[in-house]
């Protein structure tokens, strides 16, 4: 059957990759605009990126605790179509930056346990527009290629749209939705050939697996 969940492929960061994820009608590109990161990109660099987006693809700029300031000079140079807040924003400061900024926005959220998941997306649905449920970690944010316990998802009721992301690659997707039944996923490092590097052959053979499911 022909999948039914949408892809995102967060961490894009040079023109080729930008250019077969386009190619391939990937359904959200993630720009990453946070200095500790290895897909970290300028806004000038973005700049050359976006000159080939499309209408269909939307495009996603991934901050990590931005100030307005930022944010500012984000939208009006990048002209994204959702923000991602993929940091230790507050319920009350997603609210700030929808009200002020007027975009849609991504939550990134760490799963712990179900205990967890549901005192967390309480917090955060009615504000946000889509929840991307990550793996908890010490390092980065995200993009550290592990994944979390999927089973936690079993049967979970969500009032919005949801991510799945988290360790994600080619060989675990099939399971993975299988077991979470996500209506969307989220791929960074399981397309890539070295840490912040991804490979268009990589991401072609993802995207042929994921429309054969």
């Amino acid at each position: 059957m022909k999948n039914l969940f949408e892809i995102k492929i967060c961490g894009i960061n040079d023109e080729i990759s930008m250019n077969t994820a386009l190619k391939c009608k990937v359904d959200y590109v993630g720009l990453v605009f946070f200095q500790n990161s290895p897909r970290n990109i300028s806004i000038n660099l973005s700049r050359n990126l976006l000159k080939s987006r499309n209408k269909t693809t939307k495009i996603v700029a991934l901050t990590v605790d931005p100030n307005d300031d930022f944010l500012n000079e984000l939208i009006k140079s990048v002209n994204p179509d959702y923000i991602q807040l993929h940091g230790k924003e507050s319920a009350n400061r997603c609210l700030t930056i929808k009200n002020q900024f007027n975009l849609p926005l991504i939550k990134g959220i760490n799963v712990k346990n179900k205990v967890d998941l549901l005192r967390t997306i309480k917090e955060f649905e009615d504000i946000c527009d889509i929840l991307l449920l990550d793996a908890q970690s010490e390092a980065l944010p995200g993009g550290n290629g592990k994944k979390f316990d999927w089973d936690i998802l079993k049967g979970f009721k969500f009032k919005k749209k949801w991510m799945l992301a988290g360790g994600l690659n080619i060989k675990n997707i099939e399971n993975a939705i299988n077991i979470t039944k996500a209506p969307a996923i989220d791929i960074s490092s399981g397309l890539e050939i070295r840490r912040g590097i991804k490979d268009s052959k990589l991401i072609e053979d993802f995207m042929i697996k994921c429309k054969n499911l």
